[in-house]
């Protein structure tokens, strides 16, 4: 069985970040991938993604973004490469093409499972992200068998679907950069709309995000939460794409795409939607209405001199409120014409290959405080809101990546310590304890008058032997004695 010091599971950005860390700390370790470097980065992103920070956010311990475009966008393809770079500049000890299957408590540490068999470590730090599988209704089985189906992480171009109308469920983030992208290039789109808000790309002179990271929005950690079921919130309408913009569902709706409410059944080739869209509309609008209501409040507290507040200072995308459209309740596919639905309907997280007692919560999440597991030895990076709000993005896993290495890498220390220099490390702990409180240890008292007298050694009295012992031997230990 193969043996490490440290286990990293995934190498994207936050594997690579823990790895480099480690690396630094000089602490042996090995970073399994069961794809390529960035493999969530290549599989489940289509080929005009690109990423919503700006590229100056892109900053990973060793490295950050030292481009001649800070205030741009990279592609998706453009990180792949930048993450693959940054695993060289380190020598990161990635060996990729390793399906990590399960991972069990064995003694003092832990077997992991995998595709190229077992491997043993005392320490497991486990950065697959935070969601690992596509979630798609129960309803989808129920769709025509001659409707093409999707998830949002199987697309790839408009080209690739099959002629026809798109529906696409789910209008967060990514559902509605699909969906425009789908308008865009000539096909009609029916959008499924849901709850989610819509942040203006810029500003009075700032990008949304860097504003979220100016006034502290970003360093909000989990017990500010309202609901820890608030750390799996959807994404506002944003995209990086051609220069960056803000995504505005009324001017899809503007541009031709029928706008509906979320789909609630689907009856054969008819489907039904509920009558929320104008709710849905209203939430994006309060959204970006609150946010640069924050915004003004944030540069009057700091007396800061920025761009008036107004249109000319705000991408807005399109109209900041307008009258929702004519509600559609039902719609039949053949009528529509539909031929693909697209599901943005987000992912789900499945940890469930963590079999280790306790490591988990009743919901199969990570039990964890600031990525240190519960269970000692088990450590975590890149999930949502793992110390703080931007732990989840690419600008947020340097910080928890430096926070873990001291933390593994002290550990390492310890359990390879001697015996005493443990006794002198805890010697050393005892006595800057006592000298903070104003106390000292009392020195050892010598032998002689004043001195307290030995303890008097009470008298051995034979022990009865038990049935099948032999009775205790007397008289000295022979020389090979256990002592």
């Amino acid at each position: 069985m193969q043996r490490h010091e440290v286990i990293i599971i995934g190498a994207g950005q936050g594997g690579l970040a823990g790895s480099h860390e480690l690396r630094r700390h000089g602490v042996e370790h090995v970073v399994l991938e069961r794809g390529r470097i960035g493999q969530a980065w290549r599989s489940a992103r289509w080929d005009s993604f690109c990423l919503v920070t700006p590229n100056w956010m892109t900053q990973l311990p060793g490295k950050v973004y030292q481009g001649d475009d800070p205030d741009g966008f990279m592609s998706g393809r453009e990180y792949i490469a930048f993450l693959e770079d940054y695993a060289r500049s380190f020598d990161a000890p990635v060996r990729c093409g390793v399906d990590v299957q399960r991972v069990r408590r064995l003694h003092d540490g832990f077997v992991l499972d995998t595709s190229q068999g077992a491997m043993a470590s005392r320490h497991v730090v486990v950065a697959t992200a935070t969601y690992q599988q596509p979630a798609v209704p129960p309803l989808a089985r129920a769709l025509p068998p001659g409707v093409r189906q999707m998830h949002a992480a199987d697309y790839r171009h408009p080209a690739a679907l099959p002629p026809g109308a798109v529906l696409v469920v789910g209008s967060g983030q990514s559902g509605c950069q699909i969906a425009e992208e789908l308008q865009r290039s000539g096909r009609r789109v029916l959008l499924s709309t849901g709850r989610a808000g819509r942040l203006p790309r810029r500003y009075r002179g700032c990008d949304g995000i860097v504003w979220q990271h100016r006034m502290g929005l970003l360093d909000r950690t989990p017990d500010m939460l309202e609901s820890p079921a608030l750390r799996f919130r959807g994404d506002p309408h944003l995209t990086g794409e051609g220069g960056g913009r803000t995504l505005n569902l009324h001017r899809m709706a503007q541009d031709g795409m029928l706008l509906v409410g979320h789909l609630r059944s689907v009856q054969g080739h008819r489907l039904q939607f509920g009558d929320d869209l104008a709710d849905n509309l209203k939430f994006a609008d309060d959204y970006f209405a609150d946010f640069c209501a924050r915004v003004d409040a944030f540069v009057a507290a700091q007396g800061l001199e920025v761009p008036a507040a107004g249109p000319a200072n705000t991408d807005d995308g399109g109209p900041v409120r307008a009258a929702p459209p004519a509600t559609v309740q039902e719609i039949d596919l053949v009528e529509s014409g539909v031929g693909t639905v697209v599901w943005a309907t987000g992912f789900r997280f499945d940890f469930s290959w963590i079999e280790v007692p306790e490591a988990l919560d009743a919901q199969g999440y990570p039990l964890q405080h600031r990525g240190v597991g519960h269970v000692p030895g088990l450590y975590y990076l890149g999930l949502n809101w793992l110390s703080k709000r931007k732990s989840g993005i690419i600008f947020g896993v340097a910080e928890d990546a430096r926070y873990l290495g001291d933390r593994i890498a002290a550990r390492v220390r310890s359990q390879q310590a001697l015996p005493s220099e443990l006794a002198l490390a805890h010697r050393t702990d005892l006595e800057q304890c006592l000298r903070s409180a104003g106390l000292r240890r009392n020195p050892p008292c010598p032998r002689g008058r004043g001195a307290p007298a030995r303890p008097r050694r009470l008298p051995r009295h034979p022990q009865p032997a038990l049935p099948g012992l032999r009775p205790p031997r007397s008289g000295p230990r022979s020389a090979g004695a256990a002592r």
